[in-house]
């Protein structure tokens, strides 16, 4: 696999697992995890919110709660995270991180008060 995808492949835990990573998602108060929905760069967008496709083929999506690595065995702790009320998932629609104000004023800002 090329350098990104084997740098996003080890943050997933895919290969040898580092509990240091779920340790220091999980001081985090909140998570809010934003996927842009006519996203040009990242593909697939799904992955924004740890989506990926389905092993051994690149048509068919699997969600972050259908990844046994990810949500069952909870590597990251994001499923810890979203048990707790802490992980948030928003879609804002346009392209790779262009955020209208209005979504900074009334969706992001907010959250980072807590």
């Amino acid at each position: 696999s090329s350098g990104i995808n084997a740098e996003y492949g080890e943050i997933n835990q895919e290969g040898t697992i580092r509990p240091e990573y779920k340790t220091n998602l999980l001081k985090l108060a909140n998570l809010t995890l934003i996927k842009f929905t006519k996203d040009s760069m990242v593909t697939p967008r799904e992955s924004e919110w740890f989506g990926f496709y389905k092993p051994g083929q690149d048509k068919e999506l699997m969600t972050l709660q259908e990844n046994p690595a990810l949500w069952d065995e909870d590597r990251l702790g994001l499923r810890q995270l979203s048990e707790e009320g802490r992980l948030e998932f928003l879609a804002v629609e346009g392209d790779h991180l262009q955020v209208p104000e209005k979504v900074w004023l009334d969706e992001i800002i907010p959250r980072l008060k807590d």
